[in-house]
């Protein structure tokens, strides 16, 4: 259990929790929210013991191990494998005191240390972490590269393998959908819900939210306050607590007006000076609920288009990719007309970006003819648009170099607009917080009133106030629009038509992104499927087409089927006991120490069923897979 009592931290001067009290349950998946600037990451940094206490304290279980996503990479030299693997510090630890004895040749100390790896699972590590890559979007042969060969974004998502692969008790996630696709962040979500760690993540993605989380915690007005689910329960829930909180203090605001009235007109009469004191008394005891903070609204408004010719951009039997290499897509014919509203499907590397870049010009096509209507000003917000800024400028210094005869009085009102003012338009860039710079970076698009919008992953580093606020401007934008983003909400707000970018083509998805998800899971069991038949370290595989006692395996055939009845039985009997305990945890209130000290029993309980559950369920895929291997083998036989 994760417990803070009286918790008060600051950076610098700046008040961070002021008197904060929490309670976290194992196995819980928590998602912390709060605007940009609140503190979300200090609190994390917090739990590591990497900030400063002020007052009060955080409370860990001593013997759990935390696991936390780095924010650089330094060891370029390891294999991707090697890199990964090392998340797992005391596997790490183990695997290297077996290659410092086997040099010197202690057989008993030996013996003692694969004793120590087969309890940690070492022998089947690489698998697991292999499946880990593999869901984060990396291929088989990617796994023996060097890490210094991949760019920063892979190399973010190495850091977050490194994390899931770390068996940790407590693990804590900072935006860890940042550099993923949606295909990733599909796998992820599976990943999180099914672990039996206690997860806490800050994440700006409120689908992602929704999906992963049985509680959130809203850090606001230096508090910590605990909501049962996703980001849509908190955001009911929120709102309903700001209505009351508003209600109490108008009513407590109107008897304080009638009271100080009284004490007013009677203080001063001898006859009435023991009822005003008393009232007095009263007014000093009511006090006015603190209002809860909102989260401020930023605008990111984009403006009429001058024209709009029709079509927009035409690409024409197109081969797309980069001169002297051999062409990412193939054969491409499409086109972008006014009204357009397209969201690009595809996993990261399947063309997504080069795309993007050949529909406004950026990447010389490799075959076919591209047409460009008279007219067309697009705007494009490409992954790294804020490395394009100049971080020695300020924003008034940029629109200057937008348009070199803008007045000062002119370029500030255009900037008050996405919330730049005052001071904020003479301060560098570089000073600013990643959610400033995009804003910005969103602004100066939008400053050259394009009619065709191109925008790759514009959200990161974007809160969810001001993803909303670009959602809410792009469903007024009257141009053409191209987007690719892992915000499933942010694409189902403002597209309505759906490519996927796939093994060289582009082709019309005929479905929603809850579709796409379902057809995702599908196409990874299937691969998973293959790759374990396909595989020579296989033992079950490598067997299928040796010769084979057919009565033998027939006998392992039934024994098996015995197995998997037990097993089926056993998860007919904990699914339904478990939907309880999730309904009586849900009903918990947890203010109340009666219902707080239930709950924990209840997590414990659950815990303890979900971990056999589990257990249970990966041994029935198991045997299953084995039996229908065993079966194949029989069909070999036949044959032979």
């Amino acid at each position: 259990m994760i417990q803070t009592n009286n918790l008060s931290i600051a950076r610098g001067s700046k008040p961070i929790l002021t008197n904060a009290e929490l309670t976290l349950f194992p196995g819980e998946k928590v998602g912390l929210i709060g605007h940009n600037g609140a503190g979300k990451s200090s609190f994390l940094s917090a739990l590591l013991g990497e900030l400063h206490i002020d007052q009060g304290s955080i409370d860990l279980p001593k013997v759990w191990r935390l696991s936390w996503i780095d924010q650089e990479v330094t060891a370029n030299h390891l294999s991707v494998i090697d890199f990964a693997l090392e998340g797992d510090r005391a596997l790490h630890e183990v695997r290297q005191k077996i290659h410092a004895v086997e040099e010197h040749g202690d057989m008993e100390q030996l013996g003692h240390l694969y004793e120590e790896l087969e309890n940690l699972d070492g022998y089947t590590a690489e698998a697991r972490v292999a499946t880990i890559l593999h869901g984060l979007g990396f291929k088989t042969e990617d796994l023996q590269r060097k890490v210094g060969e991949f760019s920063g974004g892979w190399k973010m998502r190495l850091n977050l393998a490194k994390v899931l692969g770390s068996r940790a008790d407590l693990i804590l996630l900072d935006e860890p959908t940042n550099h993923l696709d949606i295909e990733a962040v599909v796998w992820l979500e599976q990943w999180i819900k099914q672990v039996n760690s206690t997860v806490i993540l800050v994440s700006h993605d409120r689908d992602f939210l929704d999906e992963v989380c049985t509680h959130t915690v809203h850090l606001n007005s230096e508090k910590l306050t605990k909501y049962t689910g996703g980001y849509s329960a908190f955001e009911r829930a929120f709102a309903e607590r700001a209505d009351q909180v508003s209600q109490a203090n108008k009513k407590a605001a109107g008897e304080m007006e009638k009271l100080q009235k009284f004490v007013d007109r009677f203080k001063a009469k001898a006859s009435k000076a023991k009822q005003a004191q008393s009232r007095v008394k009263r007014l000093e005891k009511i006090k006015l609920i603190e209002t809860l903070q909102v989260e401020p609204h930023v605008a990111i408004p984009f403006m009429e288009p001058h024209k709009s010719p029709d079509p927009l951009v035409v690409l024409n039997r197109s081969d797309c990719g980069y001169e002297g290499a051999a062409p990412i897509l193939k054969n491409i014919s499409l086109e972008l007309r006014p009204g357009d509203r397209i969201g690009l499907l595809g996993a990261n590397g399947n063309g997504k970006t080069t795309l993007v870049k050949t529909l406004v010009g950026e990447l010389e096509m490799l075959g076919g003819d591209r047409v460009e209507g008279k007219g067309l000003v697009y705007g494009y917000f490409a992954q790294d648009q804020i490395e394009s800024l100049d971080m020695n400028a300020t924003p008034l210094q940029h629109m200057s170099r937008l348009e070199r005869q803008i007045s000062e009085q002119k370029a500030r009102e255009f900037l008050a607009r996405y919330h730049f003012r005052d001071d904020k338009v003479r301060q560098l860039v570089g000073s600013f917080s990643g959610g400033e710079k995009s804003r910005l970076a969103l602004a100066l698009l939008a400053y050259k009133r394009p009619n065709l919008l191109l925008l790759d992953e514009p959200t990161n580093h974007l809160d969810i106030a001001t993803r909303q606020a670009l959602a809410s401007s792009l469903l007024e934008f009257e141009g053409a629009l191209v987007m690719v983003s892992h915000d499933r909400h942010l694409l189902e707000s403002i597209t309505d038509r759906f490519w996927r970018v796939h093994q060289g083509a582009v082709t019309e998805f005929d479905g929603d992104l809850d579709d796409y998800a379902e057809l995702l899971r599908k196409e990874t069991s299937t691969e998973t499927r293959n790759a374990k038949l396909s595989n020579p370290n296989n033992k079950s595989a490598t067997t299928v087409s040796a010769p084979i006692d057919r009565q033998a395996v027939s006998q392992r055939i039934k024994q098996l089927g015995n197995q998997i009845k037990k097993l089926e039985k056993q998860i007919e009997i904990d699914q339904p006991k478990l939907i309880k305990l999730d309904e009586a945890l849900a009903k918990c209130d947890y203010s109340k120490p009666e219902d707080s000290k239930k709950a924990a029993e209840f997590h414990n309980e659950r815990n303890l069923l979900g971990t056999r559950l589990e257990i249970a369920e990966t041994e029935l895929l198991e045997l299953m897979l084995e039996i229908e291997q065993l079966e194949e083998s029989l069909g070999v036989a036949k044959t032979n």
